[in-house]
């Protein structure tokens, strides 16, 4: 997605952020929301160290730390599609490399969705679940910008992924992922899907509730302004990947 051009299809609308390649791809997932910290990975990219629910596990709950923004459906055209065509050495889905390389063999990936919103990070509710941290080390690497959250989360409702295979390699894919209701996990990265496939050539994957599909990133810290408020500083997401496990 990186370094996409500008598309006529979402000029005007929210969607530019998204097709314009200013986002790190997730793949479908329910638990890489706003408040997510996470960890770079040199030369490879970066991945989730604590996702937002256990952060807040203990303290609130993640929708105060949240600003859930306003559903839109503007013309996306067939930008959600090519994100996803794009990143297919990423994969859609939180599996394993096997089962990953299995579903990216799809020759064609379709994808439909009711509506789409950006949800931001609430610098200052943020700020007193961190200082609330029970773990110093991680607490102090945060304040100190050492570490990376996720500021913003592209949301998805209703969406649909429609992947076309020929016969030899759909019953491939069709073995190892399943149908019907499934809930995979590769890492600290969790989705919840169902699958319903037409013979071996065609499999639809729809999601019991919305997901995130992608993000942006930012340091958080004390010292990122004047008044020392933990405000968030931006840097460039560029050339970055997903790791979904650690290496």
């Amino acid at each position: 997605m990186t370094g996409a051009p500008a598309r006529p299809d979402v000029s005007g609308c929210d969607a530019d952020d998204f097709a314009t390649g200013k986002v790190v791809f997730f793949g479908l997932t329910n638990n890489l929301g706003p408040g997510t910290i996470m960890k770079r990975y040199a030369g490879n990219g970066i991945g989730p160290e604590v996702p937002i629910d256990s952060l807040v596990a203990d303290q609130t709950s993640a929708s105060a730390v949240i600003h859930r923004g306003v559903n839109w459906t503007c013309a996306l055209g067939d930008s959600l599609a090519r994100a996803f065509n794009a990143n297919g050495a990423l994969g859609i889905l939180p599996v394993d490399a096997a089962m990953s390389a299995k579903l990216a063999r799809a020759f064609r990936i379709d994808v439909t969705v009711d509506s789409v919103r950006w949800d931001d990070l609430l610098a200052g509710p943020y700020r007193a679940v961190v200082d609330h941290l029970s773990d110093a080390s991680l607490k102090a690497d945060l304040l100190g910008g050492r570490t990376l959250m996720v500021s913003r989360a592209f949301a998805a409702k209703g969406i649909k992924v429609t992947a076309l295979f020929d016969g030899s390699t759909g019953a491939g894919a069709k073995a190892a992922l399943g149908e019907g209701p499934r809930i995979f996990t590769e890492g600290k990265v969790t989705a919840a899907v169902n699958l319903a496939w037409e013979g071996t050539t065609k499999l639809v994957m729809t999601t019991p509730a919305e997901v995130y599909i992608a993000g942006q990133f930012r340091r958080f810290g004390a010292g990122t302004s004047p008044a020392g408020d933990g405000t968030v500083e931006a840097t460039d997401p560029s050339r970055q990947t997903l790791v979904r496990t650690g290496l």
